[in-house]
């Protein structure tokens, strides 16, 4: 594929739709795409997303890292510069403007979307990991009960409706970024149905960005999924932490990238999964969601009917055993002291 110059891609998400095996896909080649002039800014991802907070606002620092970075795509001819986070997806349109004129010259985006059945699951499993204490029987109904269909939606992110509609109302988003960019310059990809081959979903996004990430581009990410047990036993540990008062950045890495990512990650396959049927009114507002999506003018890789709501197989937070969750808090514990010594 021929990749024109000056041209900057943006992968903006959305959550849960393969971001971060993304992410990881384009590092993992960056020396092989730099060889074909596709530049990927940045050392590592980490530093992409730092950047990307900066920008829109979130990162309690000055813009150095981000300006950095435009510098550099600035500094790059002959091909396109890719830069991936889907923390830009729900971003306010006055904000996301500005981000596309800083880094000049042409700006596609790219949206990877996923079946909201899944996205639900994922989704719920991750705002645990990220501090949140929202049970998932108030999670599934708060959610269920503010779909937004073809309206606006709710974006308070102190709700759990709010936190998980500015990241997931799929139409909303695609037409934001089609108001700043044009709806010819905005790619959906479609993440496959559950038995596709497993590079497909890279096959679609290199088709989407005019990038070829090779035959066969399977890489292991750090955002591993966890099993129901320790999701329960690390949604009790911050509701304590909550009560505390404990909100500082280090527990955050502690309890993310260690415990969850790192320790509880380890130990799913002894786990059950949280399981969830299809219900009426996520096929009904998946119907929504394609209608709006096939009228859009966006450039579609992949099917809509890859949106398709699919069943997730598991069982409910109350079949759970309590000697389960509190095997998960043990191993967790024994790992966060492990970390600790080994960085002392």
């Amino acid at each position: 594929m021929q990749a024109r110059s000056d041209r900057v891609i943006l992968h903006v998400g959305t959550m849960k739709s393969g971001t971060s095996y993304l992410q990881a896909l384009i590092f993992a080649e960056k020396q092989r795409l730099a060889a074909s002039g596709v530049h990927v800014p940045g050392k590592t991802w980490g530093v992409q997303s730092r950047a990307i907070q900066q920008a829109i606002g979130i990162a309690d620092t000055e813009r150095t890292v981000w300006e950095r970075m435009i510098a550099d795509v600035a500094a790059h001819r002959g091909g396109p510069s890719i830069i991936s986070m889907e923390f830009l997806a729900p971003v306010k349109i006055k904000r996301a403007t500005r981000i596309v004129q800083e880094l000049g010259g042409d700006v596609d985006v790219v949206f990877t979307v996923r079946d909201l059945n899944r996205t639900l699951v994922s989704m719920w499993q991750e705002t645990i990991q990220n501090g949140r204490s929202w049970t998932w029987e108030d999670y599934h109904r708060e959610v269920a009960a503010n779909a937004p269909g073809a309206e606006e939606g709710v974006h308070d992110r102190a709700s759990a409706a709010g936190s998980f509609w500015r990241q997931q109302h799929v139409v909303r988003l695609v037409r934001d970024w089609s108001e700043i960019v044009g709806s010819d310059r905005v790619s959906l990809v479609t993440v496959p149905q559950p038995g596709a081959d497993r590079s497909e979903l890279a096959r679609r996004f290199g088709e989407a960005t005019g990038v070829d990430f090779g035959t066969d581009p399977v890489v292991k990410t750090a955002n591993e999924s966890l099993g129901l047990a320790s999701i329960l036993a690390l949604r009790r540990l911050n509701e304590q932490l909550d009560e505390a008062g404990v909100t500082s950045k280090q527990i955050f890495r502690l309890r993310k990238r260690v415990l969850a990512k790192t320790v509880l990650a380890a130990r799913r396959s002894l786990e059950p999964s949280l399981g969830l049927a299809v219900e009426d009114w996520v096929v009904e507002q998946t119907r929504h969601t394609v209608a709006a999506l096939a009228e859009s003018g966006v450039r579609l890789i992949g099917d809509l009917a890859d949106l398709d709501p699919v069943a997730v197989k598991g069982i409910q937070p109350s079949e759970v055993d309590e000697q389960q969750i509190g095997e998960a808090a043990l191993a967790g514990l024994a790992g966060l002291i492990q970390d600790l010594e080994s960085s002392s």
